[in-house]
């Protein structure tokens, strides 16, 4: 494992692949994982990489690692161990890139002058947030679902009324299309409300198992706040819309002031 961060002597206790640990082991927390070289009449080495950690536990006393396959080992020995599970916790909440494979972020044929980057803003601040901060529940708060439902529906809303400044059904049939194209950006925050809800209200020890399913919602919305950009474009290219408008002709017909 390298580079070798820390090394603890430390006693662990528990079960690894069926078998039970017991006794005095040194602990190296290193830039992949966490590294366990425990003594007795068979020495070996236990390396629980960071991506299947599940969880990481602190209580005072304790440092509990949980990984995927379900097993728990139970390290003591020093008040240290407090500062190694904050420090994996960092290490796994390495919050992973979003961007990348947007079609329609940064795109400069998708972005009619400022409007891209209002649509994008309240979810790039949360990830600017969630990148300077490698803890769950800061992650967790940055991108906070019904915030960043309220910021699309308040772009959308500017958006119908600096196209048709006097209320009326020109802004009102835009604004009402603006929202359908953005409703499947909704139900993917809606869904990324209910993993965060998860994370928050699951088994502690499975935390970072929790995160990485919270993580891959966080992607999701990403994913459909781009598509709903594109949707929107030839909209806010065309104040009438690309599709609405008869719809709109017989919403001012039907006496919409």
């Amino acid at each position: 494992m390298t580079p070798l961060e820390t090394v603890h002597a430390v006693t662990v206790h528990g079960l690894r692949r069926g078998e039970e640990l017991d006794g005095a082991a040194r602990l190296v927390l290193g830039g992949t994982g966490v590294q366990l070289e425990v003594d007795g009449p068979r020495p070996r080495t236990i390396v629980i990489a960071l991506d299947a950690l599940d969880g990481a536990t602190w209580d005072g006393a304790t440092l509990a690692l949980h990984d995927a396959d379900g097993d728990v080992l139970h390290v003591r020995g020093t008040p240290q161990l407090e500062g190694v599970a904050r420090r994996l916790e960092a290490a796994v909440c390495d919050f992973p890139e979003q961007t990348l494979s947007l079609r329609g972020f940064g795109s400069e044929r998708s972005a009619p002058g400022s409007d891209h980057d209002r649509w994008f803003d309240a979810l790039l601040t949360a990830r600017r947030v969630a990148e300077e901060t490698r803890t769950v529940a800061t992650q967790l708060r940055a991108f906070d679902a019904a915030a960043l439902a309220a910021a699309a529906g308040a772009v959308c809303l500017a958006f119908a009324q600096e196209r048709h400044p006097t209320p009326g059904p020109d802004q009102r049939a835009l604004h009402a299309e603006l929202e359908e194209l953005a409703a499947p950006y909704l139900a993917a925050l809606t869904q990324l409300q209910a993993a965060a809800r998860a994370v928050t209200e699951g088994d502690v020890d499975r935390r970072f198992a929790g995160w990485r399913t919270w993580t891959a919602a966080v992607g999701r919305a990403f994913h459909a706040a781009d598509d709903v950009w594109m949707a929107m474009v030839p909209v806010l290219c065309d104040s009438r819309g690309a599709g609405g408008r008869l719809w709109r002709r017989l919403l001012r017909r039907d006496g919409g002031a």
